[in-house]
């Protein structure tokens, strides 16, 4: 039995398209599919759009319903209904509060109607009963009608969340990394689930990054962690916040802020401890605090450093990253003191929150972990992230013929072949072709056949008894993210950060 849950997606003319699957749950309207509903368009200002059609089920059971939905009208959590159904419309009288409202008798009667040309930037929330065709309705609203879903799951990334929170003091801030898309997966999406659940700072990596999240309405502080001259004043004209790593970009900082007539601007100062990739090192710090001592347009709301291998579990390693830690606090609070104002301090990420927990101090930065990697103690988090597709064509291949590209997929005995609808242009790396790669199809494990193409790859099904439209796994909790990094010998991040925009998101909760 599947479990019911509630997805989000984006849909047509820039709408934001919610189901609730609990078609026969008469609670869950008010109580789950509201509230999701809630989360994912609050900040964001949309008007709220509910589709529910007739339910299956007794006099009793209809009553229930009609007044469960007059309830969620006098709630004002939805500002238009669209009813489906000859139940519904013949029982139109019970709904005269609510003001703007449509009524068909049919899913026909509604995907004809003028309705989906009407539509733009709202929220739409679906519960449709089976024997309205909800897939039908959902595939006419959703904007991208793809075979490979990649699925993000809400409540696993609040369980990892609260597992590394548990880690921690509960005076310590969680600043949670939406950088490169949320590592794939989405930041705007991401970002308004991580705001609900109540993360302390956000922090993407460049400056685009931010703005797209204050225009759609993410009120967090938004560490920008590597901003560029051209785009400060974009970054201080949307209340982004600057980590500071060289004197130049203080000084364009300094000037931008001054620019726009403001003053005491939150910035945030890295500091090197041995990575050697950005930040002020020790040296620096008599100028540095210099400057800062000497002025009013920024004041400093963090200091920050990075270990540069807190994953690491050798001795050599911990040593290095004791080290690390030992500087930064130093070099921290001479900045501090000096400076002689409140100043939070942060240094951990996944790996040092749960190794180096010790050394959290006021902040830590949550990456990775968010989506249930870089752990010690993997039985303990849950994987947030499933990529799937499905089977388009089955073809039997005769023995000594050959399968795609430069005839590299060479077949020795009568194999059937399966193809499915992705390639490298979706992220699927073309190393993973000629058997290199196994996926999953009803449980059982298949390799890839032949060269990857950019839209296209095939799998050898040879002895199974699939059909066309059976799902394929790619990663999830069946063959997890880590296994297919494993193939390709690289590291997780790399493996979901390539997964191609043009591959169907879907977030939802249970």
């Amino acid at each position: 039995m599947q479990t019911p849950r509630y997805e989000v997606e984006a849909g047509i003319n820039g709408c934001l398209l919610i189901r609730d699957s609990h078609s026969s749950d008469l609670t869950s309207l008010t109580k789950h599919g509201l509230e999701f509903l809630e989360q994912q368009s609050a900040n964001q200002g949309l008007r709220r759009i509910l589709i529910v059609s007739d339910i299956d089920g007794n006099d009793l059971a209809c009553e229930m319903f009609y007044s469960n939905i007059q309830q969620v009208i006098r709630s004002g959590a939805v500002n238009s209904i669209i009813f489906i159904g000859n139940d519904l419309y013949s029982h139109a009288y019970m709904f005269d509060e609510m003001r703007d409202k449509m009524f068909f008798q049919t899913t026909d009667e509604f995907l004809s109607s003028p309705f989906l040309d009407s539509i733009s930037g709202d929220a739409i929330l679906l519960k449709i009963a089976p024997a309205f065709e909800p897939e039908r309705i959902q595939t006419h609203l959703q904007s991208m009608a793809h075979e490979t879903v990649l699925e993000i799951n809400f409540d696993a990334m609040f369980h990892n969340i609260d597992y590394f929170r548990s880690k921690l003091r509960p005076e310590t801030k969680l600043m949670c990394m939406v950088k490169a898309s949320a590592y794939g997966s989405g930041s705007i999406e991401v970002a308004q689930a991580l705001q609900h659940y109540g993360c302390n700072y956000l922090g993407v990596a460049f400056a685009h990054e931010g703005v797209e999240l204050r225009k759609a309405g993410i009120s967090l502080p938004i560490i920008v962690l590597d901003p560029v001259a051209p785009a400060m004043y974009h970054i201080i004209k949307h209340r982004l916040e600057p980590e500071i790593f060289s004197f130049s970009i203080l000084q364009e900082t300094m000037n931008e802020v001054r620019r726009q007539g403001m003053s005491d601007y939150p910035v945030h100062i890295k500091l090197d401890t041995g990575m050697h990739r950005s930040g002020f090192d020790t040296g620096d710090l008599p100028k540095l605090i210099k400057i800062l001592e000497g002025q009013q347009l920024v004041k400093v709301s963090s200091i920050m450093s990075h270990l540069a291998s807190a994953d690491d579990t050798d001795m050599a390693s911990d040593t290095f990253t004791l080290s690390q830690i030992e500087m930064f606090r130093s070099n921290a609070e001479q900045i501090k003191s000096s400076l002689g104002y409140p100043i939070m301090l942060h240094t951990l990420n996944t790996a040092g929150i749960e190794r180096f927990s010790e050394y959290q101090f006021d902040m830590v930065r949550l990456g990775i972990g968010l989506w249930g990697y870089n752990c010690e103690n993997q039985d303990k988090l849950r994987n947030v992230c499933s990529l799937s597709t499905h089977i388009i064509q089955l073809k039997d291949v005769a023995a000594g013929e050959t399968v795609g590209y430069n005839r590299r997929g060479a077949v020795p005995s009568p194999k059937k072949v399966a193809l499915l609808p992705l390639g490298y242009a979706d992220g699927i790396d073309r190393r993973l072709g000629n058997g290199k790669a196994s996926f999953f199809i009803n449980g059982h494990k298949v390799h890839t056949i032949g060269n990857i193409c950019m839209d296209l790859l095939m799998v050898d099904v040879t002895g199974l008894d699939v059909k066309v439209g059976d799902k394929v796994v790619i990663f999830s909790d069946e063959q997890p993210l880590s296994d297919i990094a494993g193939m390709l010998g690289t590291i997780t991040y790399e493996v979901l950060t390539s997964v191609s925009p043009r591959v169907r998101r879907v977030y939802y909760r249970e």
